[in-house]
């Protein structure tokens, strides 16, 4: 492999390279888990009465408001088209909150209070219950009433029921056909309110944004109004605020949330202080609780499948750290806080199943080995996940917040910085969908760019989040300003491959040419020394999202990512004489140049499954690979460097 570093000291570019600121199948058991909690309204849950062999009451829930009420008998049965019975809930919707009964023998007999309802029955795969069957249902005392379901799909063949819901709403194709809601949307959800929030777009312009991605308002853990929040973003002259309370969309809901300069993106924590929390970004749907893991990446999937994204919240803070082991998201909160002041978690605070190791010891779970590492800071300890996911194939964007709620919390600090396409709502989660982020201890901090010339024609290919393909040489230039005296490093696969430091404040550049031969992970990092106080050794000031080197295929003008996928299926059908599972182009980067010039195509066969259309054509729906879970290394890579 060969290399060169060149540090460059470049005092009049600053302003165009780095842009800173604002200018410049494995199973097939449907057996039903714990019954999952509920979205606002909470549910009432009737007492079970079996009508085969005795089975566990459902766990219980908050008492319903109507339990002193009348009620009348209900038989449930969920049944393939077999007759054999189906692990399964049902969802009573009428006037007040909804009544759900769990039915894990896929037979029932029940009382429910008297009304007249919608039965929505839901049938478990692996865990996931997906919508099989809305049913009309009048309930009366002394009368009795059934609700009976018989499922054909996924009962035979080799299809998992999951595929027959071609949008991700955990509802098959054929209910929303005969319900009314377009199987292909999937903001459009039998028994499920569209959520309508403004979003306006401030400035039609391609540039790096900054903003704040983690505040807290009074509906929540916080102490200042929606009002008082935006007032402080707008007066810092950051482009865009989410104010994440846990569990509500209630300050996205607020007559304040309004702003003619700041973008205010719908967001909420969603999770709890046992399983740790996601920040949920522009959700189309109220994002449902779940209890599973199973549950959560189905969280994951629809909130993404909506054009959303799902991130990771402060996934190593003691007493809510990321217990979920979700497979899929958009982004880690790699930074909460002041980098050093957090303490770390231990091991011994993850789940036991979290905990799982190979035969020769090694954890499975990056988490675990983050946790295992002593010496860091909290945050310390999520750049490690962060590492460890993305050296296992993941493509996942830093972000970081300040969790302020009060003055005394400075807003922004840190901040996260957005390469998007315009000044939107929607142009913001597109660029932390793309990975076009980094993080910086201010606004004030240190600003930094990445960037990579793969074809050797003196342009830029890609930058933040991009790939370049292995086995071509690639001139990498790295710039930071604002830095000075500070030290720059180039990381490789979680490790520093060289080191500088920063001899100017304007514009500091480092050049280096290599000949990736396998897949890496290449960033930045900008740091100084922690001294005595606080956890770690040093004090990050700046990180940049990764530019990836990975299999891609070099097109001419006019190919599309379903052409790709289409081309790579045929040559692996041809290369294997079986169907393999399928590999998805995650992205199109056109070059610069006139006439034929090639189109870097991005093959990814470990990342989401998932083809995302042209920006600004509708919602992004991804299309399922069921054997996606069976692509990733079993266990975490050799440990990064510490920080």
């Amino acid at each position: 492999m060969r290399k060169t570093l060149i540090p460059v000291v470049l005092l009049c570019i600053a302003a165009s390279v780095l842009g800173a600121g604002k200018e410049p199948r494995t199973g097939r058991s449907r057996q039903a888990p714990k019954a999952p909690a509920a979205a606002t309204p909470a549910p009432e849950v009737a007492p079970a009465t079996p009508a085969t062999a005795p089975a566990p009451s459902p766990a219980p829930a908050e008492e319903p408001a109507t339990a002193s009420g009348p009620k009348g008998p209900i038989a449930i049965s969920v049944v393939d088209v077999r007759d054999n019975p189906l692990a399964a809930r049902v969802e009573f919707q009428g006037v007040g909150r909804p009544v759900v009964v769990e039915v894990p023998n896929g037979k029932l007999e029940t009382t429910i209070p008297v009304g007249t309802y919608k039965a929505y029955v839901y049938a478990y795969e692996e865990g996931l219950p997906l919508l099989i069957g809305v049913h009309d249902v009048s309930v009366a005392s002394g009368k009795p009433a059934s609700v009976s379901e018989s499922l054909l799909e996924g009962t035979s063949g080799k299809r998992l029921l999951r595929e027959f819901d071609r949008d991700f709403d955990l509802a098959i194709d054929r209910v929303e056909l005969a319900v009314g809601t377009d199987p292909a949307d999937p903001t459009s959800i039998p028994g499920r309110s569209r959520l309508s929030f403004p979003e306006p777009v401030i400035a039609k312009k391609r540039n790096w944004y900054r903003g704040e991605l983690h505040a807290q308002s009074k509906y929540g853990r916080g102490k200042e109004s929606v009002r008082e929040l935006v007032k402080r973003a707008e007066a810092l002259g950051l482009d865009f605020l989410a104010i994440c309370d846990p569990n509500t969309l209630a300050a996205a809901q607020d007559p304040e949330f309004k702003s003619s300069s700041v973008v205010l993106i719908p967001a909420m924590a969603w999770g709890d202080d046992k399983n740790g929390y996601a920040l949920i970004y522009g959700p189309k749907t109220m994002p449902e609780r779940a209890e599973t893991v199973t549950q959560a990446q189905a969280v994951a999937r629809l909130v993404q499948a909506q054009g959303g994204v799902f991130a990771a919240a402060h996934p190593c803070f003691p007493g809510m750290s990321w217990q979920w082991g979700v497979r899929y998201i958009n982004a880690v909160e790699v930074w909460t806080r002041e980098w050093n002041r957090v303490p770390p978690i231990q091991l011994a605070m993850l789940q036991d199943a979290l905990q799982l190791r190979t035969r020769d010891g090694g954890l499975v779970h990056s988490i675990a080995a983050a946790a295992n590492t002593g010496g860091l800071s909290a945050n310390g300890q999520a750049a490690l996940f962060w590492d460890y996911e993305t050296l296992r194939g993941v493509k996942i964007a830093p972000i970081a917040g300040s969790m302020t709620g009060s003055p005394t919390v400075p807003m922004a600090e840190p901040v996260t910085y957005v390469m998007a396409e315009e000044k939107s709502v929607r142009g913001i989660l597109d660029g932390i969908r793309a990975g076009r982020t980094y993080v910086s201890s201010s606004i004030n901090g240190p600003n930094i760019a990445f960037e990579a010339d793969a074809m050797r024609d003196n342009r830029v290919d890609v930058s933040m989040g991009g790939a370049v393909p292995v086995g071509v040489e690639t001139r990498f230039t790295a710039a930071v300003s604002n830095a000075l005296g500070k030290k720059i490093e180039i990381i490789r696969n979680g490790r520093p491959m060289g080191t500088f430091i920063v001899g100017t404040n304007k514009g500091y550049v480092v050049e280096f040419t290599e000949k990736p031969e396998a897949y890496s992970v290449y960033r930045l990092r900008v740091g100084e020394p922690a001294g005595k106080d606080g956890y770690g050794p040093t004090r990050v000031l700046a990180m940049s999202s990764p530019i990836y080197a990975q299999d891609i295929i070099i097109l001419t003008r006019g190919m599309t990512p379903n052409d790709v996928w289409l081309k790579v299926q045929d040559e692996q059908d041809i290369k294997s004489g079986d169907v393999p599972p399928p590999v998805y182009a995650t992205g199109i980067t056109e070059s610069k140049g006139d006439g034929d010039a090639p189109v870097w195509v991005q093959i990814d066969k470990n990342a989401t499954p998932m083809i995302p259309q042209q920006r600004g054509s509708g919602p992004n729906i991804p299309f399922d690979n069921p054997k996606a879970f069976e692509m990733r290394p079993p266990t975490v890579p050799s440990q990064p460097q510490r920080r």
